[in-house]
């Protein structure tokens, strides 16, 4: 994939979240504040699972090696 396609795809993916946090806040009368809460949340749901996800490659590599050496 090349830089221009990575950069239209940052570029879409961030105008359809604001498209569909302007609904929800115009539309659908959530305020804003909560919105930006739940956000949060679940951007540290992402972080963690992302994490959970390294850490246990890591951990399978990492055994997967020391099988390899015996």
């Amino acid at each position: 994939m090349t830089r221009r396609q990575r950069t239209r795809t940052v570029v879409l993916a961030l105008a359809a979240c604001a498209a569909l946090f302007w609904g929800a806040i115009d539309i659908v009368g959530v305020p804003a504040h909560r919105l930006a809460v739940q956000l949060l949340w679940v951007s540290m749901g992402v972080v963690v699972v992302i994490g959970a996800a390294a850490a246990a490659g890591w951990a399978l590599s990492r055994r997967r090696r020391g099988r390899l050496r015996e």
